[in-house]
């Protein structure tokens, strides 16, 4: 399993990030300062159960014998 983060700046200065595992888009977490009412866990907040599925995919695959690497990259502007 290889993770990859990717990280960038937005306009105001906040950490916007993307999160793929096995090349697949998985995850975006940003700032929500401008939306605050979507604010709302299991909607644009993760929640823990998202974070129980991910730990449950990673046990998985180490089950199988995969390898588990986590690599950080910056994030080109969209």
């Amino acid at each position: 399993m290889k993770i990859i983060i990717f990280e960038r700046l937005d306009g105001e200065g906040c950490a916007v990030q993307r999160l793929e595992i096995d090349g697949k888009v998985r995850l975006h977490v940003s700032a929500l300062c401008e939306c605050p009412e979507d604010a709302i866990i299991g909607r644009s907040l993760v929640s823990c159960a998202d974070v129980a599925a991910y730990m449950r995919e990673a046990y998985e695959a180490g089950k199988r014998g995969e390898t588990f690497e986590i690599e950080k990259a910056e994030m080109k502007k969209d």
